[in-house]
């Protein structure tokens, strides 16, 4: 095992049965000076062990809560907030598809769930001062929950869709960026490949940061909490990243019902008897709420008709009752080069989403995937179709080479950050008329936006990108539309502004936004005043003209510039003065600890005239505290910029708070003060040469039985 002088290294005993850890009896946890936990074990089950061990030390609250969610049992200890998303796990019988998960799991991967939990529990059993109250009795099935939780919304997202019937679907909470580079456009000969998630910092979206060396199985980068399997990273030889965007994998019946005893469901001109049962959701501070459900051969009752008496909509999706997400995943954390990792992908198992995936033999590829069904023609599938007929049942599941996808794109480079596959690259080898449209599957809300087109800009610019550019890339913060509404500004100013521009202070405002970079760095004092002027000008103006490259009319000039005006104003009202710098403004942190942050994400009105989104990507809410300053809560939250180098992969990281969610710890918000709000990444420190440099503690953890 690696020590390094100077580092205690601690030993527990633990009582544990012997089947899952009769191999080996030590799991080592190394902890480098960010906190990050480095297992060592001779095996899997023993990595799992380890890894369980380090999430509850770093996160063991928010592995209950995950767990409370996949299970449905939120309401009981948070209140009723949280009765809808209790209800909803119990309508797609969360509980009961994990539970026939776990008992189709081959033995080595219920070893190695196992495994994980006891590590948990090992933890929980010597700091029982730590344990939650309100803390579930951890089963290893409970954990396949978390998994199927976080999957869910993108299916359930999809039959929200067609229920709706939304010819312009929702733009959803949870995008990211990811870009991959091939050896012909990279300085070093190698392939680069970026994941950037842009989630919420706060719940099942968050995710923990470990590395892991356990027998033939390594895993480097971000795990759901409360999963012992690798989310977004790489192994030795393939990583990956995901972003959202994908075919269409879920639909909605409308069926006709009649109420009785048994509820029962027209099909094919017979009546079959539904399944009805009631979830009794407990609730804190409030009584029991008893809410039915109702099931039928295609999926459960998403909603009953308020215009047609006896018509009910029914949900349906592949994954609602998939039961092989884990062994999807481990297929992918033991695959030795993107074809083995597109095999795996091939399970379809995981939610829909754009997965690009890069090897250190100078491969890269990407694949559009989902479950998707095999439709009938001959019927709108973006809305509700009949249900009583099997002439509109599915035919099957389409295997993933029908799917989007391509292998070292001549092009030398691709990106996706939520955007259609034809923007992908120049010329892409994608497009609607050569797909299903359920395949292609592309919403207004992702055919192209400002992460997209600068990415693309970028790297169809650059064909030799050095390890310093790629960084440069990941943390960019310049403003597509900078230049444009600097233009607009000058036009205006010059042809109606003559009064306005009489004031020193005006004038100086224009100035500072005219000679501004365009860069959403802390330090640039003209960012503020023209962030909020836009927002004006969005919720005042039809900005119709911008988007189409023209200039707007004189009458709606003058009121831009007198909504500058305003802002100016309002600015020395709220600040003392109109050039605060972005940064005083625009903190990152958490627990009253908050520090200057760069990066935006913003929109108001005609969304090709007026938002912008940095790709280091930053969306902020009104601190309630601090009237005027705002604490960002979302946006790129566990990036990973991998080099596949022949020899091993070499990674940089960060997250934006810190490793622990305690709040004494020295790891709770460095990563946050040194490395986001710096805009920096870390070394991950994959091998043990380079981590014995980079050292702090390590445990040596003993199992017997």
């Amino acid at each position: 095992m690696l020590l390094r002088s100077g580092v205690v290294a601690s030993v527990f005993l633990f009582l544990v049965p012997a089947v899952v850890l009769a191999a080996d009896r030590e799991v080592t946890i190394h902890r480098d000076t960010w906190g990050v936990p480095h297992i060592y074990a001779d095996t899997a089950a023993a990595g799992a062990w380890g890894l369980g061990y380090a999430q509850a030390e770093d996160r063991l609250d928010d592995i209950h809560k995950a767990v409370r969610t996949g299970t449905g049992t939120m309401a009981e200890v948070f209140g009723k907030g949280f009765v809808e998303q209790d209800y909803l796990m119990r309508l797609c019988r969360n509980t009961e598809v994990a539970q026939r998960a776990w008992q189709a799991l081959p033995e080595h991967l219920q070893q190695f769930m196992e495994s994980f939990t006891r590590g948990i529990k090992a933890y929980s059993e010597t700091h029982p001062d730590e344990v939650p109250a309100w803390a579930v009795e951890l089963e290893p099935w409970m954990l396949l929950t978390v998994g199927r939780a976080m999957t869910l919304r993108w299916p359930l997202g999809a039959i929200n869709d067609d229920l709706n019937n939304s010819d312009a679907r929702p733009r959803p909470p949870m995008q990211s960026n990811e870009w991959a580079i091939s050896p012909s456009r990279s300085a070093d000969g190698i392939p680069i490949l970026l994941s950037d998630p842009h989630l919420t910092w706060e719940g099942l979206a968050v995710m923990y940061e470990a590395r892991v060396h356990a027998g033939d199985l390594h895993m480097n980068g971000y795990f759901l909490i409360g999963s012992p399997i690798l989310a977004i990273g790489h192994n030795r030889h393939v990583g990956w990243a995901l972003t959202t965007g994908g075919p269409d994998c879920g639909d909605v019946y409308e069926m006709t019902m009649r109420a009785g005893t048994t509820p029962e469901y027209l099909y094919d001109g017979e009546w079959r008897a539904a399944q009805q049962v009631e979830f009794t959701i407990n609730v804190k501070d409030g009584d029991p709420v008893v809410r039915p459900a109702v099931y039928t051969h295609l999926g459960p009752v998403m909603k009953v008709s308020d215009k047609q008496p006896g018509k009910a909509f029914v949900g349906a999706a592949p994954l609602l009752n998939s039961t092989e997400m884990l062994q999807q995943a481990w297929k992918m954390v033991t695959s030795r080069n993107v074809r083995e990792f597109y095999e795996a992908l091939g399970m379809c198992e995981f939610n829909e989403q754009n997965f690009m995936f890069a090897d250190v033999h100078g491969d890269i590829g990407y694949a559009r995937v989902g479950k998707t069904p095999i439709r009938p023609k001959g019927y709108d599938w973006t809305a509700p179709v009949p249900g009583d007929t099997s002439a509109t049942a599915w035919k099957g599941i389409h295997p993933i080479d029908d799917l989007i996808h391509v292998f070292n794109p001549p092009q030398g480079f691709m990106q996706n950050c939520n955007v259609s596959p034809e923007n992908m690259m120049p010329d892409s080898p994608f497009s609607a008329d050569r797909y299903l449209a359920d395949i292609f599957n592309v919403a207004d809300w992702e055919v192209n936006n400002p992460r997209g087109i600068r990415t693309r800009q970028l790297l169809e610019n650059d064909d030799s990108v050095t390890r310093d550019e790629a960084i440069g890339i990941v943390m960019d913060v310049y403003d597509i539309h900078a230049e444009r509404w600097q233009q607009e500004l000058t036009t205006a100013v010059e042809a109606v502004g003559s009064d306005h521009m009489k004031s020193t202070e005006f004038a100086a405002v224009v100035h500072a936004i005219l000679n501004w970079d365009g860069q959403f760095t802390p330090d640039a004092t003209a960012t503020s005043v023209y962030k909020f002027w836009r927002l004006k000008c969005g919720d005042k103006i039809d900005l119709l003209p911008i988007a189409n490259g023209q200039h707007l009319a004189p009458a709606d000039q003058r009121q831009a510039l007198e909504l500058l005006q305003l802002t100016i104003d309002e600015m020395k009202q709220q600040y003392g003065r109109w050039d605060t710098a972005w940064g005083e403004i625009h903190r990152v942190g958490r627990g009253g600890q908050y520090f200057p942050v760069g990066g935006a994400e913003f929109r108001s009105g005609n969304k090709d005239a007026n938002f912008s989104e940095t790709l280091f990507d930053v969306r902020c809410d009104p601190d309630p505290d601090q009237p005027g300053r705002y604490i960002a809560h979302n946006g790129s939250m566990a990036m990973i910029l991998m080099f596949f180098h022949k020899d091993g992969i070499e990674s940089l990281t960060c997250t934006p708070w810190g490793q622990s969610g305690h709040r004494e710890s020295s790891h709770y918000l460095d990563q946050g003060e040194k490395l986001y709000s710096q805009r920096r990444l870390k070394p991950s420190w994959w091998n043990e040469k380079d981590l014995r440099q980079n050292l702090k503690s390590s445990q040596v953890l003993t199992i017997t039985k």
